[in-house]
């Protein structure tokens, strides 16, 4: 075997074993035993008045897809021990319509002229 190649091979091994595990920030890790019941993150959701339309285990998180009090769609992470929110997305409803289409946010539609006229 060609040395440089046993070294570079060696190093490499060295190198995977030394790494740490990559975790993402939003995943949880607390043990089975200290989790909230299934039925307090819907009181908590209840409190909040979100209306879940999926409650799903995801990275050792409660995940819940559903609606805030405004009726906007969100995505939230929770701690299973604490249900403290880790991580949320929520839809910007209008203003996030009006930053695709370029029109800026507190802009009053502009009406359309009609076909053939113009």
């Amino acid at each position: 075997m060609n040395p440089l190649l046993a070294t570079r091979s060696l190093a490499l091994a060295i190198l995977v074993l030394a790494a740490q595990p990559v975790r993402a920030e939003d995943d949880c890790d607390a043990p089975s035993e200290t989790w909230q019941p299934r039925s307090a993150v819907h009181a908590l959701a209840e409190r909040n008045g979100w209306r879940i339309d999926k409650l799903k285990i995801d990275d050792g998180c409660y995940e819940i897809k559903g609606r805030d009090a405004d009726d906007r769609r969100f995505k939230a992470k929770l701690d299973p021990a604490t249900l403290k929110v880790v991580r949320m997305k929520r839809e910007h409803g209008d203003r996030e319509r009006e930053r695709r289409h370029g029109t800026p946010p507190g802009t009053p539609p502009v009406a359309k002229p009609a076909a053939g006229i113009g």
